[in-house]
């Protein structure tokens, strides 16, 4: 375990230690994560501040506090004008105390996914830590390098965007030797303003590589050799569908929501894997872990057995069998155009009846309504026997499906109205998480019952 000193900190935020010095071996910036030894951050939100909290995190064993409040307490801490910037401090601190691989994963879609593959792997190898969750902003990859203090061999860190820049600044907290950038999609357009924005601001990760760095591709993409040349003097491993790519697919034999069975090639090697995530996109991210993992110099068998150990999570295409033989696809996580119709093809074939209850897809911009549009007749075209539309936008998806529609207002007035399902139907959920999904699921799954496997 390595530690920092609370005066490592105040020196590079230029304040002075109020209390004594004190070891830090980790970071929280909520109180019920404390563990012995942490450095509590207290981060003032829009609707809870930090600092109402520091005695339960001095209670949990925090071992010093930073705030932006000054302290009456005489306990080791620091005062500054803005936590945030704390936290990234603390986090490029940590990471220059490591000397083990990094790996920053970036993209519109997959992130999460990407990283969960990855992980497995290294885990298979050697102590890694990674990221938790969704925790890729300016605040949770601080969290994550943190863990680094743990001194594993690998740190696989996932990073999300808001604006331009975002990525440019994380890539240069976490210092991956190793970068993956998965795609860059639509999803978030309205936040972006147009989609070269979010080709640019993805492709942040790629700037200012050595040629010891190694930049891990998506050749599918339409944007690989702007990447490729992005990325110089790295050098470039390729992941994807098309015979070009250095890590693809030979042959796939899909299983629904239950998985894959795929043969690859990894740089050569020929490997047949089971993939327990589900849909062409889940194939795809298993790609970009393997060829990151390649990039690190780890065996075939390794990364066969990673992969094959990974399961979907929560919220992000896990099913759940519900009584009556009713298969509840939870996918309410969140949802782009993209992810959408790749979710939908995989529903399709699924046996009949079939149900995708599909609420808005956010942050779209002015092209909303199309896309939404686009959604439900690409339904008609797949023939899934059902469509619950919930949102306002995803009215245009009812509305241009020749199939069975219902339409809620909201998640609330979906909730109330309670649809039945038959009996061995499959049924997809999918929404941005800003639609509340997520609690029909769980209603659902209360209302029926979940059974063991």
């Amino acid at each position: 375990m390595i530690s920092l000193q609370l005066s490592d900190l105040a020196r590079v935020l230029g304040v002075a230690v109020q209390g004594t010095d004190a070891p830090i071996t980790g970071l929280a910036i909520d109180s019920r994560a404390v563990t012995t030894g942490d450095l509590f951050v207290a981060i003032r939100g829009d609707r809870v501040d930090g600092s109402d909290f520091i005695e339960k995190a001095l209670a949990r064993g925090a071992a010093a506090v930073v705030s932006s409040q000054a302290l009456s307490q005489t306990i080791p801490h620091l005062t500054v004008a803005d936590s945030g910037t704390a936290c990234a401090a603390f986090g490029r601190l940590a990471r220059a105390s490591f000397d083990g691989v990094v790996v920053g994963i970036t993209g519109s879609a997959g992130k999460t996914t990407a990283k969960a593959f990855l992980a497995a792997i290294c885990a298979c190898t050697d102590r890694t830590v990674a990221t938790d969750g969704n925790q890729n902003n300016e605040l949770g990859v601080p969290l994550t390098l943190a863990k680094l203090l743990s001194a594993p061999q690998f740190g696989v860190v996932e990073m999300g965007a808001a604006q331009r820049g975002d990525i440019a600044h994380l890539k240069n907290m976490a210092l991956p030797q190793i970068v993956v950038l998965l795609n860059a999609l639509e999803a978030h357009v309205g936040r972006f303003g147009s989609l070269d924005n979010i080709v640019a601001t993805k492709g942040e990760i790629l700037d200012g590589l050595s040629p010891s760095s190694v930049a891990v591709l998506n050749a599918d993409q339409s944007n690989f050799a702007l990447w490729s040349a992005r990325a110089q003097p790295a050098r470039i491993i390729s992941f994807g569908w098309t015979t070009a790519a250095d890590v693809r697919v030979v042959g796939e034999r899909s299983n629904g929501f239950a998985g894959s069975q795929v043969e690859l090639d990894l740089n050569g090697s020929n490997v047949s894997v089971r993939l327990c995530v589900p849909g062409k996109a889940g194939v795809t991210n298993a790609l970009a872990a393997a060829a990151a993992a390649i990039g690190l110099g780890i065996g075939v068998d390794k990364i066969v057995e990673g992969l094959e150990s990974v399961k979907p999570v929560a919220g992000r295409g896990n099913s759940v069998t519900l009584r009556d033989g009713v298969t509840l696809i939870d996918d309410s996580y969140n949802a782009s155009p993209s992810s959408v119709i790749a979710a939908l093809d995989v529903l399709s074939t699924s046996e009949a009846p079939r149900t995708a209850v599909l609420a808005d897809m956010l942050e779209l911009g002015d092209e909303a309504v199309s896309y939404h549009q686009q959604v439900g007749r690409y339904i008609s075209k797949l023939g899934i026997e059902r469509v619950i539309a919930v949102g306002e936008l995803s009215r245009h998806i009812g509305e241009h499906c020749s199939l069975q529609s219902i339409y809620f207002q909201d998640a609330d007035a979906l909730l109330g109205a309670c649809p039945t399902f038959s009996k061995n139907e499959t049924v997809l959920v999918k929404g941005s998480r800003g639609m509340h999904l997520d609690r029909f699921v769980d209603a659902v799954t209360i209302s029926l019952g979940e059974t063991t496997c």
